[in-house]
């Protein structure tokens, strides 16, 4: 498990950043397809969601201060591991909702495998 831990490094530092930041501006751009296509746009849910991103993006910056302040870089690569599963998925719900085909097995792990 060590071996595995150690091998998981991004390239450089900006790999860190722009990679949960990409898939973080695609969450919000098909999340907010889907709420302008189902007429239920409310600037009150998309504040709300705002928030947790920027939640999301100071983890990392954390991330970023002990990689620098420790020394070791588990921490961050744990936060942005962590955050780019994590929005893998909701583009995955998303993409279930805009009609994107997946296999059974993966909507039913999905949460919007229920009707609303």
């Amino acid at each position: 498990m060590e071996e595995l831990i150690q091998n998981i490094h991004f390239t450089s530092l900006w790999w860190a950043i722009l990679a949960p930041m990409a898939l973080i501006v695609l969450d919000v751009l098909t999340g907010l397809v889907i709420a302008w296509r189902d007429g239920n746009f409310k600037s009150a849910v998309m504040r709300a969601g705002l928030s947790k991103k920027f939640g999301e993006l100071i983890y990392i910056v954390v991330g970023i201060l002990t990689k620098f302040a420790l020394g070791t870089e588990l921490i961050l690569y744990f936060t942005v591991g962590y955050i780019c599963l994590m929005e893998i998925s909701s583009l995955a719900e998303n993409g279930v909702k805009l009609g994107v085909p997946l296999p059974e097995k993966v909507k039913k792990k999905l949460n919007n495998n229920k009707e609303e």
